[in-house]
């Protein structure tokens, strides 16, 4: 399985972001894609197993090159981080059917939480998804 992190550059925010990432969750990679030709080219590959995905899509041009990946976003669960709270903007992001949606001047806590809580529920081994389904239940 696994997750990916796609940032169009690389800035303070962003290392500090997967710096809270990797002590959130030690024993989990995340895969960094810098551009959408890596992300499509990611994404695209033969039994692709990305399950979670965290866009920082500053721009609308950003959040368009990604919904241009199409199908190959369909089974991806997607956490968007954007510059601005534009409608335009929203109506972009809200058609990747993302299940978190923050700002870029938000704390970035509580994206690590919601990732790691995705990848908890999304990206675990089969017999992993069982037990926490079970100890849901319970």
């Amino acid at each position: 399985m696994a997750s990916i992190v796609y940032t169009p550059s690389i800035n303070e925010l962003e290392r500090r972001f997967l710096a809270l990432l990797e002590m959130a969750i030690p024993r989990k990679r995340f895969e960094v894609c810098y551009s959408i030709g890596e992300l499509s080219t990611r994404l695209g590959m033969p039994l692709s197993n990305v399950k979670v995905a965290v866009f920082f899509a500053v721009t609308q041009t950003e959040i368009t090159r990604i919904l241009s990946l199409g199908d190959l976003m369909a089974n991806v669960k997607s956490i968007l981080v954007l510059s601005d709270e534009d409608k335009d903007t929203m109506i972009k992001a809200h058609t990747l059917r993302p299940r978190y949606v923050t700002w870029i001047d938000c704390d970035l806590i509580d994206v690590v939480t919601v990732t790691k809580r995705m990848v908890d529920l999304y990206d675990a081994p089969q017999g992993s998804t069982r037990k926490l389904q079970a100890d849901v239940r319970t």
